[in-house]
């Protein structure tokens, strides 16, 4: 991590055992996190490091990889980065802002339709054998969010080609998304869920836990296409998409948290990660359907 062991140390302790707490716990701190984090974010973790710290929580939820080229460009400050996938943290990390993230939680993909859609029905009797037959109606409204900025739109069209190959349906990603860059299924990150829940839209494909946290109805999908496991990491990397002039491919969704090397309050942001880790932390994250942590830190 970028904030040194001796800052971390000296800021859980307290935290932990009820003690005097540190001058930085008076202050503030401002965490830049992925939009689809929103709800843990505002509604759980935040408020919940803020009563055991007296600690404001400031956030900031956009698209992880817009966020992480904001932070990267210093047109954006934060004490704290949390991204969904290694891709943003990379781009923070070039930039010199930090030293390693750790895993704090994970999640799958999920195809999520709107209780109001007149889908819903038809969703719910197709289950995972059959949402993609549902999904191919052209009268079908699909939403999904920009793939050059937000991994969740990258990924959106990844399922898509490794259902392709699943469910033995040539054509099927390009059936349902059209072109990678199609202005008419693209939505903001923040506002995409709030759009499945009003019947603005019928149905996308996303994150379980930003779905749980929505509690909108969604079908499970494979492993070999939802990207839950690392032991199908070899099926999820058959899918690709260029992006900035490079071939990309997915991973596991994997949650990494950094503190910044030029946090304004650094032993905060050092807690604040430490928090996300911790016993308190990881209920909050299982409350509102994220999965534990996975792998190594990047």
């Amino acid at each position: 991590m970028s904030v040194s062991r001796r800052h971390l140390l000296a800021a859980t302790p307290a935290l932990a055992l009820g003690r005097a707490l540190p001058a930085w716990a008076a202050g503030a701190i401002t965490v830049a996190y992925a939009g689809s984090m929103g709800v843990v974010m505002d509604q759980g973790l935040g408020p919940a490091f803020t009563a055991k710290t007296g600690t404001a929580f400031h956030g900031i939820g956009q698209a992880a990889m817009a966020l992480a080229h904001l932070l990267a460009a210093k047109t954006t400050m934060a004490d704290v980065f949390v991204s969904v996938s290694a891709g943003p943290v990379k781009v923070v990390e070039a930039a010199g802002l930090e030293a390693g993230a750790v895993p704090v939680a994970s999640t799958e993909f999920v195809l999520a339709f709107s209780p109001k859609s007149k889908y819903a029905a038809a969703f719910e009797k197709a289950g995972t054998a059959g949402w993609v037959d549902v999904l191919s109606n052209p009268a079908l409204r699909y939403g999904r969010t920009d793939p050059a900025v937000d991994p969740q739109g990258a990924y959106n069209l990844y399922c898509l080609q490794l259902a392709e190959i699943y469910y033995k349906e040539p054509g099927l990603a390009k059936k349902i998304a059209g072109p990678m860059e199609n202005p008419s299924q693209i939505f903001a990150e923040p506002s995409l869920l709030a759009r499945l829940q009003e019947g603005q839209i019928d149905a996308t494909l996303g994150y379980k836990s930003a779905v749980l946290s929505q509690k909108l109805p969604y079908i499970a999908l494979p492993p070999e296409i939802n990207f839950s496991s690392p032991a199908y990491k070899e099926d999820y990397e058959k899918a690709t998409l260029t992006l900035k002039g490079k071939p990309a491919h997915p991973s596991p969704l994997v949650f990494y948290a950094a503190a910044l090397k030029n946090a304004a309050n650094p032993a905060g942001a050092a807690a604040f990660v430490d928090f996300l880790t911790s016993a308190d932390g990881q209920a909050i994250f299982a409350k509102y359907g994220y999965n534990p942590p996975k792998g190594k830190p990047v």
